[in-house]
């Protein structure tokens, strides 16, 4: 039983899910931004499921069935698969952020693309050293945002901030319980994204 709610937690609060849920809470939680038309509203939630949750996963399978029919029986190894995410993953944040930039009063959501173009390079450069936590990443990521969009005026999302830093707290946990990942790893994870995130709000 512990098991099966360790998995659910760890797939529930997979990366790919985290920039959707902080654009629904951003939008729907009586932020400045929840006061944007329901065409802008879907228009933002499209991009960032697109580019953050349904191309990835499109071109991860797509992927690992060429390298498959290339390679005979040959499977795909986990450091192939982490490496072919990353970089996926990092393609689509750039698309994301020029899709932004199009549009000036949609800055804060350009710098949430390009913090997750962070992410996914501080991870990737990482990968030969370390198997950083890539879940407390976006963790720590999305507690940066939280904390800096506090900083700037939106107490609404106060608990919100209290929520995510306790969501992280049960993931770390998770990760350990699974064997995914030892404490340093989630810690170096976490810092990473944090700081990343971080410095995406303040100066890109």
């Amino acid at each position: 039983m512990l098991n099966k709610i360790a998995r659910v937690t760890s797939w529930v609060l997979h990366p790919f899910f985290i920039p959707i849920y902080i654009m629904v809470i951003l939008l729907f939680t009586g932020t400045v931004h929840s006061y944007y038309s329901w065409k802008v509203k879907t228009y933002l939630l499209w991009n960032v499921s697109l580019y953050s949750l349904i191309l990835p996963t499109l071109a991860m399978g797509l992927i690992k069935r060429l390298r498959r029919l290339s390679s005979g029986s040959k499977r795909t190894t986990r450091k192939e698969i982490t490496i072919t995410a990353l970089l996926v993953g990092a393609v689509c944040f750039i698309t994301l952020a020029f899709t932004m930039m199009k549009y000036p009063a949609l800055a804060i959501f350009r710098k949430m693309a390009v913090a997750g173009l962070f992410c996914e390079i501080f991870c990737l450069v990482a990968l030969p050293f370390s198997r950083i936590s890539y879940h407390l990443t976006a963790m720590g990521a999305a507690v940066a945002l939280f904390t800096m969009l506090n900083i700037l005026g939106e107490i609404s999302l106060f608990w919100t901030l209290i929520v995510t830093i306790l969501l992280a707290g049960v993931l770390s946990s998770v990760r350990l319980y699974m064997g995914r990942n030892r404490s340093r790893q989630l810690l170096i994870g976490f810092v990473g994204g944090f700081l990343l995130c971080a410095a995406a709000m303040m100066w890109c």
